[in-house]
């Protein structure tokens, strides 16, 4: 009997450098155009430093969002039901599961979590649009260990897994500096997505 076809849905991250004004707003904005052009959208906050989705949609900012799904997916438990029943259903179609609600909850989202979790999302939308932190730094004192938790780690597996990039950046004299700069870093990231 043959299968149906698994969805491969495409992920879009949405990132920039510090001072980057206007990334959640773009990833709510994209996620919501799609989900009105009759897509299933997907609205993930993956910010570990300040995660403002919930916040931007009124939506209260204590459910376990981002967080529960990496604890699901590390325990091998993450299909696409349980990811659905984390997220917000906003529209017919667009879900938003929230990001961490305090900045010092970063070690839940561990790189490994995060990739399970996005492979799942892969199937559950056609676009899933992710909102991530800025830093790009590999935190190279803790490279020797590779059971410590990576502040950075999750903002790194995201932008390894994305299809798509759109890189925001403040358009005033020290904005653009930052995003040349940061344009560079990406660059030596060597990502396999398209950066727009």
């Amino acid at each position: 009997e043959p299968t149906a076809p698994t969805r491969r849905g495409t992920l879009v991250a949405v990132w920039g450098p510090t001072g980057a004004p206007g990334r959640t707003t773009l990833a709510v904005t994209l996620a919501d155009e799609i989900g009105r052009l009759g897509l299933a959208a997907l609205l993930i906050d993956a910010d570990v430093y300040g995660a403002t989705v919930a916040a931007t949609l009124g939506l209260l900012d204590d459910s376990p969002g981002l967080a529960a799904a990496c604890r699901q997916a590390a325990a091998t438990r993450l299909d696409a039901d349980a990811l659905a029943a984390l997220c917000w259903q906003l529209t017919p179609g667009l879900r938003v599961l929230t990001g961490v609600p305090l900045a010092a909850r970063w070690p839940e989202l561990r790189p490994a979590a995060i990739d399970s979790a996005l492979t799942v999302a892969r199937g559950m939308a056609d676009f899933t649009v992710l909102d991530c932190g800025f830093n790009l730094e590999a935190d190279e004192e803790l490279s020797f260990d590779t059971i410590a938790p990576r502040r950075n780690g999750a903002t790194l597996a995201v932008l390894a897994a994305a299809d798509v990039l759109m890189v925001v950046g403040s358009a005033d004299p020290i904005g653009m500096q930052r995003l040349v700069r940061a344009l560079a870093d990406l660059r030596e990231l060597d990502l396999p997505g398209a950066v727009g």
